[in-house]
């Protein structure tokens, strides 16, 4: 049985990652939204599972090294695009799936999680 489980948020600048991650924890749409939220953890005893999960936000300010990293300790990843910017959705299969799929190409294919974000706009 999995000890926990590590959910990583990719995506371009701006798609509203972080403001999801915000959103979720705290039950209603933050009004100020940071650059990058910190790694969030949900503990054991609240989850179906019964397994602590980590939810974990991706910056365009992190390094190449530092987003390969994360890629290398997910379980998940969640790629975030904005509905109404074609360039967001485009970027997923040109970067990001490609990004993802490389990290693991000797090994298990992450689970990859499209998500659509910001209809309400």
């Amino acid at each position: 049985m999995r000890r926990d489980v590590r959910i990583l948020l990719l995506g371009e600048a701006q798609v509203g990652k972080t403001s999801l991650i915000l959103s979720l924890v705290g039950e209603e749409f933050p009004e100020e939204v940071p650059a990058r939220a910190e790694e969030i953890t949900i503990p054991a005893d609240v989850t179906p599972e019964k397994v602590p999960t980590h939810i974990v936000d991706y910056s365009a300010e992190q390094t190449e090294e530092e987003l390969q990293e994360e890629i290398h300790k997910a379980n998940v990843v969640c790629v975030v695009y904005d509905v109404s910017e074609e360039a967001t959705i485009e970027k997923i299969r040109t970067k990001w799936i490609p990004l993802v799929n490389g990290r693991t190409a000797s090994g298990p294919r992450l689970p990859i999680i499209l998500v659509g974000n910001k209809s309400d706009l």
